[in-house]
């Protein structure tokens, strides 16, 4: 049975990690980690490992629910890399997301990531779209996806509330001028449509195939973790709504 892996740059520390989710324990006070949503093919039983981060808490405050979901496939397991590599970043900055509840589901499809190139296709496959519906679903306020791209931009698209308008001007303003390694990468185009406040808002994130790079995944991961930083300290100061980007 192959097992694909992500290069070794981006291994150095989530070993611990994967021993953390694979042995149903916890990787750090703050975040919790499991096997849940089994799948059985061929008789083999899959399971998706699935994160929980629960920030300080704020007295009686209410907690967000935010999903991160990376879709990766047979052919490809960027949008993995790209959410592993997130969770590495918020294991050493526990604050970054504030209060606020982050489920985590960095591999989507568990049986592509074991068998590759012989892994059925998603398309029509209805257990693993109600794993990925079940997960959705869990994520009461606002929903980010990673996809992989066969398209050479790298781009940003969904609905957003005033408070994530907000985090996605932010976070734009605050990084650099373009350099050839940048540490926050932006993506080059984003059309996002505003929301009621009340309503689930939900981001998809395009990542090219051909990025093999991990100083370009983790420029990507780096992204996602000021956007959500910005995105909570937003919501917890009541920062006044903006709905154009």
């Amino acid at each position: 049975m192959k097992t694909n892996r992500t290069t070794r740059l981006l291994r150095t520390n989530l070993k611990d990690l994967l021993q953390g989710y694979i042995e149903h324990c916890e990787v750090s006070p703050h975040l919790m980690a499991r096997i849940d949503l089994p799948i059985i093919y061929h008789g083999f039983r899959f399971g998706a490992p699935v994160f929980t981060h629960q920030g300080p808490t704020a007295g009686n405050g209410q907690r967000d629910i935010i999903g991160l979901i990376g879709r990766n496939g047979p052919d490809s397991n960027i949008a993995s890399d790209v959410l592993l590599q997130f969770i590495e970043i918020l294991s050493q900055q526990p604050h970054l997301a504030g209060p606020s509840i982050l489920r985590i589901l960095p591999v989507a499809n568990p049986v592509a990531l074991e068998l590759g190139d012989a892994a059925p296709s998603a398309e029509g496959w209805p257990i693993l779209d109600h794993l990925i519906t079940r997960f959705q679903d869990e994520a009461a306020d606002g929903l980010i996806e990673i996809l992989p791209s066969r398209e050479a931009g790298y781009l940003l698209e969904g609905s957003a509330n005033s408070h994530m308008f907000a985090a996605l001007r932010d976070v734009a303003e605050s990084v650099d001028t373009p350099s050839p390694r940048p540490r926050v990468l932006i993506p080059s185009r984003i059309s996002v449509s505003p929301i009621p406040a009340e309503l689930k808002w939900n981001l998809r994130l395009h990542v090219p195939v051909t990025w093999k790079d991990a100083p370009e995944i983790h420029a990507v991961a780096r992204f996602l973790s000021r956007l959500i930083h910005l995105l909570t300290r937003n919501a917890r100061s009541g920062d006044r709504e903006r709905h154009s980007f």
